[in-house]
């Protein structure tokens, strides 16, 4: 069953992926059944779990494999109503949440900056823990790609694999695919995900302080900071503050001007 977690999660994806119009031409329809294919072939190819998640559509066609089976969630294929892969999601250490998050978002601000034409050079890799069917926890490696865009950049196609790493593991970020170069930070602006004013409260709950006062000390009503701890939560894909002072320092949020 889903965890009210999971949930949370998927429905933070859902508005920063899902809220846009979308026109599913023949030739979206044509590159998503060839999307499936590739989808099969990394999962016989890798023994990995792979997940072609569909924007237009809201549903995620998840190849499970071999490792799919090690995670206790069966073999074969599904298609599923809904983009996010919360049966994995359940299965992911709690301490690595908040960092997969926090790439994730990365990967979604520096997409933003590309052209059409540049978006598919680039894909996301980085390593988590996965809990298998005994008990114990994996390192896997996790990869997103992009796979097609609308008209207006908008990703309509997204891969994710989950294959096992253990000893085996690599770099960690965002990496270009033509020339194995890894993007440093810099070249993209993750500090425009949260405004100056949201920084410094979020600086203030970090700093432990409550909402009231935060609101006695910036002289605004106590309602306008909640309304930005909402808006804090919701732009870093956290259900709580505690997580969003996480994600916000792996982003390197925390102390930006």
């Amino acid at each position: 069953m889903k965890t009210k977690r999971a949930i949370r999660i998927g429905e933070e994806l859902n508005k920063k992926l899902l809220d846009h119009e979308f026109n599913c031409t023949d030739v979206f329809t044509e590159r998503y059944s060839n999307a499936k294919i590739v989808a099969r072939h990394y999962c016989q190819a890798e023994n990995a779990v792979a997940v072609l998640s569909n924007m237009p559509l809201d549903t995620s066609y998840i190849c499970y494999g071999h490792l799919g089976e090690k995670l206790n969630l069966g073999n074969g294929v599904e298609e599923v109503a809904s983009i996010w892969e919360s049966s994995l999601i359940e299965l992911i250490h709690s301490d690595d949440i908040a960092e997969k998050k926090a790439w994730e978002l990365q990967f979604l601000t520096f997409m933003n900056t590309l052209p059409q034409e540049r978006k598919s050079d680039y894909y996301l890799q980085h390593y988590l823990r996965m809990r298998d069917v005994q008990g114990n926890f994996l390192t896997i490696r996790h990869r997103i790609f992009y796979l097609d865009f609308d008209a207006d950049g908008n990703v309509q196609l997204t891969l994710c694999l989950y294959t096992v790493a253990n000893q085996n593991t690599g770099v960690t970020g965002i990496i270009h695919s033509l020339d194995d170069r890894l993007v440093s930070q810099s070249s993209f602006n993750i500090q425009g995900l949260l405004s100056m004013r949201e920084r410094e409260i979020l600086a203030h709950i970090c700093s432990g302080k409550s909402s009231k006062q935060i609101a006695d000390y910036l002289n605004i009503s106590n309602n306008t900071v909640n309304n930005h701890r909402q808006n804090i939560l919701r732009k870093l894909q956290c259900q709580n503050t505690t997580e969003a002072i996480v994600v916000a320092g792996k982003l390197g949020i925390l102390g930006a001007k």
